[in-house]
């Protein structure tokens, strides 16, 4: 799978050259400001996602080993060890909440949401029975009333929601979750569901990526083709950059035919004004829309076989 490189961008161009901001006007100021609420930053970060997409849809046709992975950030990194105290933070106050008397089940109740939602997003869309009964057993507004009066069952939750993720796992999950079924803590068990969750939505992922490339693959240029145009009419100005890019490298090569009468390839820029009724360079009319037979050698990207156009 090819690296991902995330990319930070700063706002102030001297903090990225210098280590440190310039002091602003207030004029200065003001214009940054204004450009950061402009009314057009919506449209923009929807077209920086629909980019995303459709260069996500892109990779998968093309690269035949694309695949979603987990991602792990390193343990000595910044960006780990700020993770890191984040999560210990959080599951530290919910260990707090749990063990107050009497017990407060708010986080708990919140990540039982998500656990619901999570394992409805791993079902088939014919597994109609298992859905509801999901919906009934982890029935947010039922799991509060039992939390108000004390009489949250939360081991028969915990089974419940265990043996749903061992029905529903690829067989690469089945050692983690035997693992989890040894947890007693209840906070380290709901932190581990959590975490195997995140790990079977994303061999869903996987299985829907795989599943569906040869459909893509078969579609991906029109797809391609409809969402350009679809991001070309909502940002007319996307193209300014390629439109630049194109002029320079057309300027680039036509100033490599020297115009001089003395440069060895003088010819190259004869043979580029050339009509196509003109003489060929054997001194034969060439055939009616065949244009020059043969293009000069000494004029790069000018190259031409036998008997083929010159197209311009």
């Amino acid at each position: 799978m090819p690296k991902t490189e995330e990319t930070v961008l700063q706002n102030d161009p001297s903090v990225a050259e210098n280590g440190a901001p310039e002091p602003k006007t207030p004029g200065q100021s003001q214009k940054s400001k204004s450009f950061c609420l402009d009314d057009q930053s919506p449209d923009l970060i929807e077209t920086v996602n629909e980019v995303s997409k459709l260069s996500i849809s892109h990779e998968i046709v093309v690269n035949q080993d694309f695949y979603v992975e987990e991602t792990i950030l390193p343990p000595n990194s910044v960006e780990g060890r700020f993770a890191e105290a984040m999560y210990n933070a959080f599951w530290n106050h919910l260990k707090e909440q749990l063990l107050s008397t009497p017990p407060d089940f708010t986080c708990a109740l919140e990540l039982l949401k998500d656990v619901k939602e999570t394992l409805l997003s791993l079902l088939l869309p014919w597994q109609n029975r298992l859905r509801n009964e999901i919906e009934e057993a982890l029935d947010t507004d039922l799991l509060k009333q039992e939390a108000e009066h004390g009489a949250l069952d939360v081991p028969h939750l915990s089974n419940y929601i265990l043996n749903l993720m061992a029905l529903l796992c690829a067989p690469v999950r089945d050692e983690a979750i035997q693992k989890l079924e040894t947890i007693r803590d209840p906070v380290q068990l709901l932190r581990g569901i959590l975490r195997v969750l995140g790990l079977m939505k994303m061999d869903m992922v996987n299985y829907t990526i795989q599943s569906f490339r040869p459909y893509l693959q078969e579609h991906s240029i029109q797809y391609e083709q409809a969402k350009f145009q679809e991001l070309l009419d909502k940002q007319p100005s996307l193209l300014d950059y390629t439109t630049k890019w194109l002029t320079k490298a057309a300027t680039d090569i036509t100033t490599l035919c020297p115009s001089s009468p003395d440069s060895p390839s003088s010819s190259c820029s004869m043979a580029c004004s050339l009509p196509s009724g003109a003489d060929s360079a054997d001194g034969q009319n060439p055939a009616p829309g065949t244009g020059i037979p043969v293009a000069p050698v000494n004029c790069p990207g000018l190259s031409l076989a036998s008997g083929q156009k010159l197209l311009w």
